[in-house]
């Protein structure tokens, strides 16, 4: 994932009620890291995935705001769309949708999301849903052609030629070799003048 919190210089501390039901999630991911069972590395991305979402939208609301540090959750609009860009890689997308999403018209939006990442939207996009894509092809639970409309690819062949710009290798093989254990290297290759671009460039459709 497009890398928030790399220049934190504590930890990051809110205070949840049991209202939130932050506890289920964290009990499953800690269940399934202990199990160690097959799909462990989907299953727990997706669940933390989930509590960092929830973080995000409490620090927002939060008046004291450590978000304040990162320059994506400095704008709260821009905070909003990203944060549904990453709890739903694959759904629908374009920057007018988005820009509903922010309460911006499309010019701000693509103007205050682009000086924030030094990418557009769809470029982001692109990254989160490879990201998304590979921690699928750790698990055995799902085929390719499942895991392409997980990605929010219409196509097999878009999809495997988006994963194949993005890692070097197409899904089959990546899922096959264990890539995935160095998937970090996909943000070495492509370092962006802010910190919150260090990620992969893939295509999607259409783009």
């Amino acid at each position: 994932m497009v890398d928030l919190f790399a220049s934190l210089s504590r930890p990051i501390v809110e205070k949840f009620d049991p209202s939130d039901r932050l506890e289920h999630p964290l009990k499953l991911a800690l269940a399934e890291l202990v199990a160690q069972e097959v799909g462990m590395r989907a299953m727990t991305a997706a669940l933390l995935k989930q509590v960092l979402v929830m973080l995000v939208r409490r620090s927002l609301s939060c008046a004291n705001l450590w978000v304040e540090r990162l320059s994506i959750l400095g704008d709260p609009r821009i905070a909003r769309a990203f944060a549904d860009m990453v709890a739903r890689p694959g759904a629908p997308r374009s920057v007018q949708n988005l820009a509903d999403v922010a309460g911006l018209s499309r010019s701000a939006f693509m103007a205050r999301f682009t000086q924030t990442f030094g990418s557009s939207p769809m470029v982001v996009l692109r990254r989160l849903r490879m990201r998304h894509a590979a921690n699928l092809l750790a698990g055995e639970g799902l085929s390719i052609d499942q895991i392409a409309q997980e990605a929010g690819y219409a196509s097999r062949s878009s999809f495997v030629r988006a994963f194949r710009k993005a890692y070097g290798t197409d899904p089959s093989d990546y899922r096959r070799n264990g890539t995935y254990s160095n998937s970090g290297s996909m943000e070495a290759n492509n370092r962006g003048r802010h910190q919150l671009g260090e990620a992969s460039r893939p295509s999607v459709d259409g783009n």
